[in-house]
């Protein structure tokens, strides 16, 4: 019995762990984006659409490529709703913690986003009210970057 409740853990850990998602919070042209939000699977090519159904939200993304901090790369929706191209992206890389995502829409118009992959402030503070151990969680993550700071100097 044992030996089967680990191997169900296991098999649910490495299910739960296969989708890599990394969160980008839109901090530049938010009026422009149905969400506040960017998620993208690098590991699996997945690019995160706002969906109420959860086979929708996960599309391939095709033909990407690197070059240097830029990577470009298609984003098509699911089989499940035909499976056509939805845009192209440009996603640049900055420095601490900065990014840039242009999205170049099947019609042709082109939209930039500045990214961040640090929650805004506003944001975990609305959070906050919702769920009280997330506050918790990012103030002692705040605390132990401060004192992480002090020791390296």
């Amino acid at each position: 019995m044992r030996k089967v409740l680990l191997t169900f853990v296991l098999l649910f850990s490495l299910s739960y762990a296969s989708a890599a998602w990394k969160t980008y919070y839109i901090i530049e042209n938010r009026e422009n984006a149905m969400s506040d939000i960017f998620k993208i699977d690098w590991e699996n090519n997945l690019f995160f659409l706002d969906s109420d159904s959860e086979d929708e939200t996960k599309c391939p993304i095709k033909n990407l490529k690197t070059n240097g901090n830029t990577k470009t790369f298609d984003v098509y929706y699911t089989s499940s709703v035909g499976g056509g191209k939805f845009c192209s992206v440009k996603f640049t890389t900055g420095e601490d913690g900065k990014f840039t995502l242009t999205q170049t829409l099947t019609g042709g118009q082109k939209i930039t986003f500045g990214l961040s992959d640090k929650k805004p402030l506003k944001d975990a503070v609305r959070d906050a009210r919702t769920n009280p151990k997330e506050l918790l969680k990012s103030g002692v993550d705040k605390i132990s970057n401060v004192f992480k700071k002090k020791e390296k100097k």
